[in-house]
């Protein structure tokens, strides 16, 4: 298996320089666990800007990191709702990570992999000879490293000025040409690399790559049903080059790798050809219908069953556009971290890109009781935590000390159970008092959701008192816990958590274990109908976990996962996960 990786984005919409708008979102990564590269995006519509901006940065980084500086690279695009963003990728598993000037090589066992910071030549001559130069890097580092060509899987390209032309020639298509001479030097059995070409207001030509040695054996193609692949386009998508023979795009639109399904960016096109629509809206839900034939669990490979996106980037064309590609992405997406860039499309008529990364893995959230437990859980495969005390009890609200802890201890996501006492789910107004402000404490450490519920006497949802805790935990996550399994109506009960706009139901099935409470559970997920996520938890095992999967159509689970010493356990994680 390759070494687990999670990616993190991190904003801020601070007016702050941009030295202390970094060293907000170099807060918010942290330091703890490997992290492998820093990817910021920044407003900066001139090369100096870009220059200066780009020097701000990495002084930024290496006053924060001091010798040990992750890859850094800058990209000349606007964020949208934020002042400042960054992608910030993290290593999770097992593995030593040898660092060079501009690119890392990790290795784990008889795995292998290598990745490179953006390499930019942007004073070399016009694209094709940034291209050109850049691609010679590349290949250096390949070849100093024992790496092929073809070993490459993933690629960004980000290209100032895409769609210009001069002199009758297009700097995308210089660019496809000079991609496509550099891929000529081997041959590609199994398929290009996924890949994103983009452009960018500042920087000249920027290529980032991701390779794995003996690639074959853990990566493969996925074509989209509903698109020509880009490497197939006839000529008459293409524009013209410097040579005769034009060059098509040489990348696939998404790609397995291990568990995890590489998304290139895919915008509304089918066949070969663009939708014309100038609605951001109607061209953001075309999009979004392609992006969803690509990573349809059985397109990615026969048999599967299971696909979620980790995380989308969303590039616009037009800033004027952008509320409207929000608000339509959002609502299709809604519980998907993601955020939206301004950037040039490399097709006149197109208003936006996607590209992300999801993963066929079964999600796991675990409920841990410490810093301890949360790193075995995180090792194991988990992909969030669930933080309490006294589970004895049925848990409640932990220290912000252990909070803290465990934040520094783990890079996946934390969120935290609010729940004062153990016993029922109806709360005074000392109680939900203290409720709201542990939700508040919250906030100001930076967990990513919150875990709440409360009911009434006559075991309804509380609508009031969950008004006031969801208000109070605005911009986190929101997990309805099992008070739901106590509730006299289920299906009511749905349908308020619903309209409280929580993210999922933490439920049992109605039932005191998920084994008694799996045909409820199957009718929550098909009443959800994707408005709610339903996530099971009471009794999720190594020996039951994927039963429940295949009966009751449930995409997330919830357990403590204990070892043999009743403690979480990285090993009992790690079955449940694959």
């Amino acid at each position: 298996m390759l070494t687990d990786k999670h990616l993190r984005i991190v904003t801020t919409d601070s007016e702050g320089s941009l030295a202390e708008r970094c060293r907000t979102l170099l807060e918010q990564a942290g330091r703890n666990g490997i992290i492998l590269q820093l990817t910021f995006f920044l407003d900066a519509c001139s090369a100096g800007s870009f220059e200066e901006g780009e020097r701000t940065i990495l002084d930024e980084c290496r006053s924060y990191f001091g010798i040990a500086v992750p890859l850094v690279t800058c990209v000349a695009q606007k964020p949208i709702g934020s002042t400042l963003t960054a992608e910030v990728l993290y290593m999770t598993g097992d593995g030593e990570v040898e660092c060079h000037e501009d690119y890392v090589i990790i290795r784990s066992g008889s795995r292998e992999e290598l990745l490179t910071k953006g390499i930019s030549f942007p004073s070399a001559g016009d694209t094709g000879v940034q291209a050109k130069a850049v691609f010679s890097r590349i290949n250096g580092i390949l070849q100093s490293e024992g790496f092929k060509i073809n070993e490459i899987v993933r690629q960004w390209n980000y290209i100032e000025g895409i769609t210009e032309v001069n002199d009758g020639v297009q700097n995308y298509q210089l660019f496809n040409d000079e991609r496509t001479a550099f891929y000529s030097r081997t041959t590609w059995p199994d398929g290009y690399p996924a890949a994103t070409g983009i452009g960018c207001s500042a920087g000249g030509v920027t290529v980032s790559v991701y390779a794995v040695k003996n690639a074959a054996r853990y990566s493969r193609p996925i074509d989209n049903p509903l698109q020509t692949p880009a490497h197939k386009y006839s000529g008459k998508v293409l524009v013209a080059g410097r040579e005769t023979n034009k060059s098509t795009p040489k990348f696939e639109r998404g790609r397995l790798i291990g568990d995890t399904v590489l998304i290139s960016g895919t915008a509304a096109i089918k066949g070969e050809d663009s939708e014309f629509s100038t609605d951001p809206a109607v061209q953001s839900e075309a999009a979004a219908e392609v992006v969803e034939s690509l990573v349809r669990p059985g397109n990615i490979f026969p048999g599967n069953i299971r696909f979620r996106f980790n995380s989308l980037r969303v590039y616009i064309k037009r800033e004027k556009d952008a509320g409207a590609i929000v608000r339509t992405l959002d609502k299709r997406w809604h519980n998907v971290p993601k955020h939206y860039l301004i950037a040039d499309i490399c097709r006149g008529e197109l208003l936006l890109e996607v590209e992300g990364f999801g993963t066929t893995r079964r999600f796991l959230e675990c409920c841990c009781v410490d810093d301890g437990e949360a790193a075995q859980a995180q090792a194991g495969g988990a992909l969030r935590i669930e933080l309490c005390e006294n589970l004895p009890v049925g848990g409640v609200t932990p220290s912000i000390d252990n909070i803290k802890r465990t934040l520094a201890s783990v890079n996946i996501p934390v969120n935290v159970l609010i729940r004062p006492r153990g016993g029922n789910f109806v709360f005074d107004e000392e109680e939900i008092g203290n409720m709201v402000e542990s939700i508040k404490a919250c906030r100001k450490l930076g967990v990513n959701g919150v875990v709440i519920g409360a009911l009434r006497e006559d075991g309804s949802v509380d609508v009031g008192t969950m008004s006031r805790l969801v208000a109070a935990a605005e911009g986190m996550e929101i997990t309805f816990h099992r008070a739901f399994d106590e509730c006299d109506e289920p299906f009511k009960a749905l349908e308020d958590i619903i309209r409280l706009e929580c993210d999922r139901l933490l439920t049992a099935g109605h039932a005191s274990n998920v084994n008694d409470g799996a045909p409820m559970l199957k009718d929550l997920v098909e009443r959800a109908a994707g408005r709610i996520t339903i996530m099971a938890g009471s009794g999720v095992r190594p020996g039951n976990i994927a039963g429940l999967e295949a009966l009751t159509g449930v995409k997330e689970f919830h357990s403590s996962s204990h070892g043999p010493d009743g403690r979480t356990d990285a090993g009992t994680v790690s079955i449940m996960v694959r």
